[in-house]
């Protein structure tokens, strides 16, 4: 058993830190890669103005798409479920960015209290999930969640949002 919870934290671990790139979107959310230098454009195909400043360059199309699972209790305890076996070992149990794997990492794990997260729409965090953030330990996950289960770790990310 013991041989079998190592295996699995080292997998996870490796997801956290893989910076490895995001695999094909889903067709709700093909709108181009994350990334870039500082919302510069070099030979990307698409125009500045799909980009959101400030907001981990997410294509403005992907910040606006609506989290169908708003107000939704079940798609929160769903997030939170989904939280503490894909995240938390990264990012905490209470989103602080003191997983576990945390001090094995590159560059620490954000805060998700803080309002570089919180400031976001749900359609950028949903982007982020999906498609990791290039330079960064944070993986796409849109390779290991359905399209759904990433909308519900949204709706569990917004409960650490400050009054």
């Amino acid at each position: 058993m013991a041989i079998v919870g190592l295996a699995i934290f080292s997998i996870l671990i490796s997801a956290c830190a893989s910076g490895s790139d995001p695999v094909e979107p889903t067709a709700a959310q093909e709108v181009g890669p994350a990334g870039g230098e500082g919302g510069e454009h070099g030979e990307d195909e698409h125009e500045p103005e799909e980009h959101m400043e400030g907001a981990h360059d997410v294509p403005d199309v992907a910040a606006a798409v609506p989290n169908p699972f708003v107000g939704d209790e079940e798609s929160v305890a769903a997030g939170a479920r989904l939280y503490a076996t894909n995240c938390a070992i990264c990012h905490g149990e209470t989103g602080e960015g003191d997983g576990p794997a945390a001090p094995g990492l590159d560059m620490p794990p954000s805060d998700l209290h803080e309002g570089h997260v919180q400031e976001n729409s749900d359609g950028a965090l949903f982007y982020i999930i999906s498609h990791g953030k290039p330079d960064t330990p944070m993986p796409a996950w849109d390779n290991v969640l359905d399209e759904d289960e990433r909308w519900h770790v949204v709706s569990f990310l917004r409960t650490f949002q400050e009054d």
